[in-house]
């Protein structure tokens, strides 16, 4: 979409002149690079969802481009001198933007006219494009839309330009309102789409090449958002998961075809091991709380610490220790591991301001953690933990 400040950009009428000549009428420091407006430019500038272009402005390249005040700024990897510009935009990324971009009015068109779904918004990125549609589609729906979007693709429609002012935009059945008033850009796909759009077009819908979707989320309450690529991206897309399935299917010894069935096997077998995994830790673990929580109830120390990270390999086997020696004695205590600088602690403690001995150990040593009812658990440095086990020792025989 465009307003009448807008109706003369090159690109809206010539998206395939990729290399021109113009003159700056500006060049100041932008975000620590440089900023150059020219008096013409054939540049896009990200909008609408779609990527701007990139290339070169007499021979430095050109990083972003962006609107400003209706003015297009071209951000520059470094100056440039003033007067005239050179200007060359890298044409396959500009090419595939087209293709993307056709390509969604294509598809977005195709859900709405076969199975009236519309589509919500749109995003056109680096590599994979989305489309947020109102409703869920069935994966029969979806192959149908996808089949159906490709047809067009084939036959090599026309795709036209319109301008249209307040007074003959209704001449238009646009598929969704415009958002600006004054004079509009519409594109048209022929027999097929009207869309208010500022974008980058191709001319024949066959210059799209192919449209393939991929993975479909639900999103918000009731949309869903479909990844798409189009043309060069697409086949890329291809390619990378072609060759991603082949390793895959390497690894596994099995052709891609297979790979599902495989990965399924090899889940299963991955759940009975960590199954059986599961019960011999537990196994070890309760002899080693077995064994503390002995060690424990001869101890005449006031709280008995112990170091267990040769015994546990995580915070949550930490836990179930802790957890499991305090259900078998009612005194206070302290198990600990360390991991790299950190150093995790759980406590038992059991006196009558324990909560306030927490909050000191918190305090005076920038731990992080907390607890009740006497059990605790408490984060901090490494180099913190005698003196941690020492203040404590000290608060309780001192009352």
């Amino acid at each position: 979409m465009i307003n009448s400040e807008k109706s003369l950009r090159p690109y809206y009428t010539d998206p395939y002149t990729v290399s021109f000549e113009s003159e700056t009428l500006e060049i100041f420091p932008f975000d620590e690079k440089t900023g150059v407006v020219l008096e013409k430019s054939y540049f896009y500038p990200t909008s609408g969802g779609q990527e701007h272009d990139t290339g070169t402005i007499n021979g430095v390249n050109v990083l972003d481009v962006v609107e400003r005040d209706d003015k297009i700024t071209h951000v520059l990897s470094g100056a440039i001198d003033a007067g005239k510009a050179v200007c060359k935009i890298d044409w396959e990324r500009r090419f595939e933007n087209m293709q993307q971009h056709t390509g969604q009015h294509i598809l977005s068109a195709v859900f709405e006219s076969l199975f009236d779904y519309q589509t919500v918004s749109s995003r056109l990125g680096e590599d994979i494009g989305t489309i947020d549609l109102s409703r869920q589609p069935s994966d029969e729906e979806l192959q149908a839309a996808v089949a159906a979007a490709n047809r067009v693709v084939q036959e090599n429609r026309d795709v036209i330009v319109h301008f249209a002012d307040d007074a003959s935009v209704g001449n238009f059945k646009l598929r969704k309102a415009p958002k600006v008033v004054g004079t509009i850009r519409i594109v048209e796909v022929k027999d097929l789409d009207f869309s208010p759009c500022g974008g980058t077009h191709c001319t024949h819908t066959s210059e799209v090449g192919v449209i393939l979707t991929g993975h479909a989320e639900k999103v918000k309450s009731s949309q869903t958002r479909i990844e798409f690529a189009c043309g060069n991206r697409a086949i890329r897309q291809y390619y990378a998961l072609h060759k991603s399935a082949a390793e895959a299917g390497r690894l596994l010894s099995t052709v891609a075809e297979q790979l599902p069935a495989a990965v399924m096997k090899l889940k299963s077998q991955s759940q009975e091991n960590g199954a059986k995994l599961k019960e011999m830790s537990e196994r070890i673990l309760g002899a080693v709380c077995e064994k503390f929580a002995q060690q424990l109830g001869k101890s005449s120390d006031v709280v008995p610490a112990f170091d267990l990270t040769t015994e546990v390999s995580s915070a949550e086997e930490l836990r179930y220790v802790a957890s499991s020696i305090s259900r078998r004695v009612n005194k206070s205590f302290v198990v600990s591991r360390t991991e790299q600088n950190v150093c995790q602690m759980y406590l038992a403690l059991f006196t009558a301001d324990a909560d306030s001995k927490v909050n000191q150990l918190r305090e005076e040593f920038s731990a992080r953690g907390g607890g009740r009812s006497g059990f605790y658990s408490l984060n901090f440095e490494v180099k913190h933990l005698a003196d941690v086990i020492d203040k404590l020792k000290r608060d309780i025989e001192n009352g």
